[in-house]
């Protein structure tokens, strides 16, 4: 909701603000469950300024010291495309006979070979492959050696067939083409049991102590609270394209009554243990966002121009996050932004473009300013969507789908490769479940234990991290689970 009080959020606040001061007056008694259900409402639900406030605060405490940069620094920025990303209409075949077979299964949503931009990968036994038109900085990265796919990527329990597919329902992903299920199974890795940990949040406190002691910013979010950066001890802090939410809402003018009620709570001495935790927290959290705010603050962001619209701004400030990260006191990072739209059961075309383009934009400028700051083989972006989408046609759209190709860039990336085994499209193939949806050939534990080794998590950690792994990858093996990622960086 809005920065401002309104309603009944509004009398929350004012109503836990006379509860409180009956209370450092002598009055009633106010009980644990008073305390609960006040500040849940009225702090973390009525007001942006406060839930961001108090979600800093519980994060841990400030750390003193600035942390030198040094080089052991590392992120991962996961780029969700929500909604499905159409992803054979990215990364398409170019060979004439594979062209064709493309072509006939998606009809009015194929593209012509003529209109692909050529890749330049010669890996033995990879068949000719091309990009959509308005990839041009993608692929100038792939030709590079900073960017590589991962094709063919989902959601699975186990390796399947057709066969299984058909005839076991119990080796397939809980609701499967669900929007909401393959998002969940997407941040959590664990597409047999529903979680409240994200395996972006393990991998976070796994390696905690890589950071400084109570570093509040090993996780953050530049759109909203989600379950991928979560876990027990990590929730990730959440920020605007200007910084931190909270401090932008404290000092919002609309805002001013409500900063009046709060400010005049952290004035106050109370005799209840609970209210003085409380208030402890508030005060310890504007604290944190101030220095978040100054940090990010500092950074000279002269010459820093990102374009991609939304996910563009988003990725600024992902980069000038990272440009604070001694002032934060983090080794290590993930961040987490969004680009909506991709559900495009009609009218496909003009929207994929478009968001193709927003898409090349945004990553590539993403890139060009971190090779400028130094920065490349640092920090690695790698996309991430509910599923991939059916190769058939239902008019002038696609439907839900399997699996779906990825993305992943970064100076540390072994770019110019399509890792993975891209499938065959022609209907009805050994892959082809009906209508084109396609059975990923590898899963998203190993697309996801691939980027976590390159974090720094040992092989003995990967299980806590990626609990399924060991039903796609022996975890004895010296061999990484795909390769794209250069460990040595």
């Amino acid at each position: 909701m809005d920065s401002d009080l309104c309603g009944h959020d509004f009398s929350r606040i004012c109503n836990f603000e006379i509860m409180m001061r009956e209370n450092h007056r002598g009055g009633s008694a106010y009980t644990r469950r008073d305390f609960l259900g006040e500040a849940s409402c009225a702090a973390l639900s009525g007001s942006a300024a406060l839930s961001s406030i108090l979600n800093l605060s519980l994060l841990g405490d400030l750390a003193a010291d600035e942390l030198p940069v040094g080089d052991d620094y590392r992120a991962l920025v996961c780029v969700f495309l929500s909604g499905g990303h159409d992803s054979f209409n990215m990364l398409v075949p170019r060979g004439s006979d594979e062209h064709q077979e493309y072509t006939e299964i998606r009809r009015g949503l194929s593209l012509s070979r003529d209109d692909l931009l050529p890749l330049s990968a010669t890996v033995e036994g990879q068949q000719e492959l091309g990009l959509h038109p308005e990839l041009s900085k993608t692929r100038d990265a792939f030709d590079s050696g900073d960017l590589a796919f991962v094709a063919n990527v989902g959601t699975l329990q186990q390796p399947v067939t057709k066969e299984n597919y058909q005839l076991s329902p119990q080796f397939l992903p809980d609701g499967l083409f669900s929007h909401s299920d393959q998002q969940k199974q997407w941040h959590t890795s664990l597409p047999d049991r529903s979680s409240t940990s994200g395996w972006l949040g393990r991998l976070s406190a796994t390696l905690k102590d890589l950071n400084q002691p109570g570093s509040f910013a090993s996780a953050i979010s530049v759109a909203g609270v989600n379950l991928v950066q979560t876990s027990p001890g990590v929730l990730p802090y959440v920020i605007g394209n200007e910084g931190s939410k909270g401090l932008v809402d404290w000092n919002n003018p609309n805002w001013a009554i409500g900063r009046s009620v709060v400010s005049s709570q952290l004035d106050l001495e109370y005799k209840n243990l609970l209210q003085r935790t409380f208030l402890s927290r508030k005060k310890d959290a504007l604290e944190r966002n101030n220095v978040f705010s100054e940090a990010v603050k500092s950074v000279d962001l002269e010459g820093v121009q990102i374009g991609g619209g939304s996910l563009g701004d988003q990725l600024k400030m992902v980069f000038q996050t990272i440009q604070a990260r001694a002032d934060l006191g983090v080794r290590r990072q993930t961040f987490f932004v969004e680009l909506g739209g991709w559900d495009l059961h009609s009218l496909l075309l003009e929207p994929h473009r478009l968001l193709l383009r927003q898409l090349d934009d945004a990553l590539g400028d993403f890139q060009k300013a971190l090779n400028a700051a130094g920065l490349s083989d640092q920090v690695t972006t790698f996309t991430a969507s509910d599923f991939g989408r059916s190769l058939t046609s239902n008019g002038q759209g696609s439907d839900h789908g399997w699996g779906g190709h990825q993305i992943v860039v970064g100076g540390a990336v072994d770019g110019g490769r399509i890792y993975g085994e891209y499938p065959d499209l022609y209907e009805d193939n050994p892959l082809d479940v009906g209508r084109g949806r396609i059975i990923p050939t590898t899963s998203v534990d190993e697309y996801f234990a691939e980027l976590a080794c390159w974090f720094g998590v040992s092989r003995q950690q990967l299980p806590i991290v990626i609990p399924n792994l060991n039903r796609f990858y022996d975890l004895t093996q010296v061999q990484q689970p795909l390769g794209f990622m250069n460990l040595g960086y």
